[in-house]
């Protein structure tokens, strides 16, 4: 199973420059990108424990090392880290190269740093002190990204409360003309707005696109949402109206222009 991470910080907070023991191309920020990772559940900003053990200059094999320091230090599973399972695509143009699964693991910015500082190195310390800046960093970005969580959460609510009333109008339109509703009648509904707001793709095929894992609505952006609510808000008045679905699929696609026009001017 494959996860694209989204990177939260990369640039500005160390500089090949000032480091001393072997990074001489690569900022810290380069090597170790502060992610966002799901640790038990939730998504927290973390760090690829690979990357990490690359730019410590670690010698040992990487599943010796982090297999020792998890136990040597009572680390915890879903609490401190989470296993992640990508696949590898090879360099080599063989016909018998084939790709392969591997392991990493998502850390949070307290175990890296802890992780850092038990190598006792001055590349361990320069790397603890890295993360010590990207926690000052998110700290301080902290107010503006709650607000926009709080955001997305109300548009994530309202898409939610929409899309009820409009499967219940499907049903009462269909009953009225002595038709049987089945699921995949409000999939076809579904579908049709999700490609009205995401480019001509379905739920799915978007969060396949992104490499999204889990509910495709946690990821998308406000705007989106907000899209969204619109057109399931509109469709199901155009249900009640008596519109068949090609005719609602037209005219929802004319007023979703108009929707996100009157939404970047009011940006301006």
């Amino acid at each position: 199973m494959t996860k694209k991470n989204m990177t939260v910080m990369g640039q500005g907070f160390a500089h090949a420059e000032n480091s001393r023991n072997g990074i001489t191309e690569l900022s810290f920020a380069e090597m170790l990108p502060v992610i966002q990772c799901k640790i038990g559940g939730q998504v927290i900003n973390g760090v690829s424990a690979k990357a990490l053990h690359e730019a410590l200059g670690v010698k040992r094999a990487f599943a010796a090392w982090v297999g020792e320091r998890i136990n040597q230090y009572s680390f915890t599973k879903d609490q401190d880290y989470s296993v992640v399972v990508n696949l590898s695509y090879p360099n080599s143009d063989s016909a018998k190269s084939r790709q392969q699964l591997t392991k990493d693991y998502h850390v949070t910015i307290s175990m890296a740093k802890e992780l850092a500082m038990v190598e006792r190195t001055e590349q361990g310390r320069l790397i603890r002190q890295y993360f010590i800046k990207c926690e000052e960093a998110l700290h301080k970005v902290a107010p503006a990204v709650t607000k926009q969580l709080r955001n997305e959460l109300k548009s994530r609510l309202k898409v939610a409360n929409y899309f009820k009333p409009m499967c219940s109008a499907l049903d009462m339109a269909r009953m009225e003309q002595g038709k049987i509703t089945l699921p995949r009648h409000y999939t076809n509904e579904s579908n049709m707005l999700n490609r009205i707001v995401l480019a001509g793709m379905t739920a799915k095929q978007w969060a396949q696109h992104h490499g999204i894992i889990g509910d495709p609505r946690d990821a998308m952006s406000e705007l989106q949402l907000e899209h969204l609510s619109y057109l399931e808000q509109t469709n199901t008045t155009l249900i009640e109206l008596g519109m068949d679905y090609y005719a609602r699929k037209d005219k929802l696609t004319g007023l979703s222009q108009k929707w996100l026009a009157q939404r970047v001017e009011a940006n301006q």
